[in-house]
């Protein structure tokens, strides 16, 4: 880790000016659309929901990433953007300590869970 400390952070602006102009191979846009490019559940053929692709900024926090709560926060709640943990090494798994349930959440972000329908 290291090398990190060496690295420069660049500037929203900096990194424009980088990518300006660029494009990605033909083979990755292909990768991108095609139906494969979704991680889908085991034996469902949907999608997975990746929470982390729909919450603001994060911080690590030991084992965790802490970020604001949808929930709380569409409540007027969590000011301090530390209620929603999620988990780095499996981040299908996330808790709001205030008591938010995932359904709550997932309303929040507008994913809602869905119910499967019984026959």
């Amino acid at each position: 880790m290291a090398y990190l400390k060496q690295l420069k952070k660049v500037s929203e602006e900096e990194l424009r000016r980088f990518v300006a102009g660029k494009t990605l191979p033909v083979e990755a846009v292909r990768a991108l659309r095609s139906p494969e490019a979704a991680t889908p559940r085991r034996g469902s053929g949907r999608s997975e929901f990746r929470i982390l692709e729909h919450v603001g900024k994060v911080r690590k926090v030991g084992r965790n990433y802490v970020t604001q709560c949808p929930s709380c926060a569409q409540a007027g709640h969590d000011r301090s953007g530390d209620n929603l943990a999620i988990s780095i090494g499996e981040p299908q798994k996330y808790i709001c300590w205030a008591g938010c349930t995932k359904e709550m959440i997932r309303e929040a972000l507008g994913c809602p869970i869905r119910v499967r329908q019984e026959d």
